[in-house]
């Protein structure tokens, strides 16, 4: 069970309402051998997963070095994006 979930900044900005589908479509992805990162091509999302935790960048932060990312709880991302999108 992933308890966190860390978007990066180019997500917040420029997805932030699509991280919700994004991640339940990774939750269905069946990875090729040796593939581990997640494109969700509807918004620029990458997703990965390791020690626990969901990690969602842009594809230009995933050249980067270093991806800042804020933590959010996976409880209450829905409840964020659904409030962002003004539905509560």
């Amino acid at each position: 069970m992933v308890s966190t979930i860390y978007i990066s900044a180019d997500v917040i900005q420029n997805s932030m309402l699509d991280t919700g589908d994004a991640i339940a479509a990774f939750t269905s992805w069946k990875p090729k051998r040796g593939e581990n990162v997640f494109r969700y091509e509807k918004a620029d999302i990458r997703i990965t997963a390791a020690n626990g935790a969901i990690y969602m960048m842009s594809k230009a932060e995933t050249k980067r070095p270093k991806i800042p990312f804020t933590p959010v709880p996976a409880a209450e991302l829905g409840e964020l994006v659904r409030s962002l999108n003004g539905a509560v």
